[in-house]
């Protein structure tokens, strides 16, 4: 493992979150941390916070902190393992596990030699011992229960697009964390969910508890926008979106808006309720 790979372990432990890149531009300049990713962070290791929501949007570094969490947590603490989780395996192979791969290619981690991706068991184990499980999270109706989930034994765990899971499967994974060397150092055990503008149970746990200003103190939600992120590509695809002219992807991808709905089974539309705060139609 290269010095600096070490520097960054070393300052991850210390909370020194912005010292640590996360990319490199064509231009050779790297890439940081946004404040809300590292907000995320802190919420991530304090000692109150149970679920931590974050996203609202498309290319707001979802998934790169997401990863940049469990790569982090598996390189600090040897023999601890986090869970990486979606609701179909094959699309997460397809997306954030890409994502893994590249970070961990940025810290110049060696497959084989720092770590080894088991494909067919879908975990990824690191020379230290530690472990990244790969799960899916899809409801079976031969299990129910999601007593499949039942063996495992995780720190801590992430679920990428937790609005497509089941909240019985996000539950049961919850109930499986905190069993793995989380009292040998003192890691408290964290949900961490990321997921786009949704009206299902994101919703009513994470959106409208942050937008009431009535947050538990166990449930913490931080909103990002692609605004937030500086990757030069974020802001193009904005733009691409923008000029696409969807409503819809406009206001959930890009303004990250929970409240938008667009059916033709409502009777007043979203766009005509706002209207209702700024009414310059009617003449005095």
């Amino acid at each position: 493992m290269e010095v600096l790979t070490k520097f960054y372990i070393e300052a991850y432990k210390q909370g020194l979150y912005d010292s640590i890149s996360v990319g490199k531009g064509s231009d050779g300049e790297y890439f940081r941390l946004t404040k809300k990713q590292i907000r995320a962070l802190d919420l991530l290791h304090d000692a109150d916070t149970l679920f931590v929501g974050y996203g609202g949007s498309a290319r707001s570094g979802k998934s790169l902190l997401e990863c940049f969490w469990v790569i982090f947590q598996c390189l600090a603490y040897p023999g601890v393992g986090y869970g990486l989780a979606r609701k179909e395996l094959s699309v997460l192979r397809k997306t954030v596990l890409i994502t893994l791969f590249n970070l961990m290619n940025h810290y110049n981690l060696k497959d084989g030699k720092d770590y080894r991706y088991h494909e067919q068991k879908n975990k990824i184990t690191f020379s230290n011992k530690s472990e990244i499980f790969l799960i899916d999270t899809a409801y079976q109706p031969s299990d129910p229960l999601f007593t499949r989930f039942g063996g495992l034994e995780l720190t801590g765990c992430a679920i990428d697009e937790s609005n497509e899971s089941d909240i019985n499967a996000i539950g049961t994974l919850f109930s499986r964390c905190g069993w793995r060397r989380n009292e040998d150092y003192g890691i408290p055990k964290k949900m961490f969910e990321c997921f786009n503008p949704d009206h299902s149970h994101i919703y009513k746990r994470y959106y409208a508890p942050f937008r009431d200003g009535n947050e538990s103190d166990i449930r913490k939600f931080i909103p990002a926008l692609p605004g937030d992120n500086p990757h030069p590509a974020a802001q193009s695809w904005v733009q691409d979106v923008i000029k696409e002219g969807d409503k819809v992807r406009i206001q959930r991808l890009v303004f990250g808006n929970f409240d938008y709905i667009e059916d033709d089974s409502v009777l007043v539309d979203y766009e005509a309720i706002c209207d209702l705060f700024g009414n310059d139609k009617v003449k005095e």
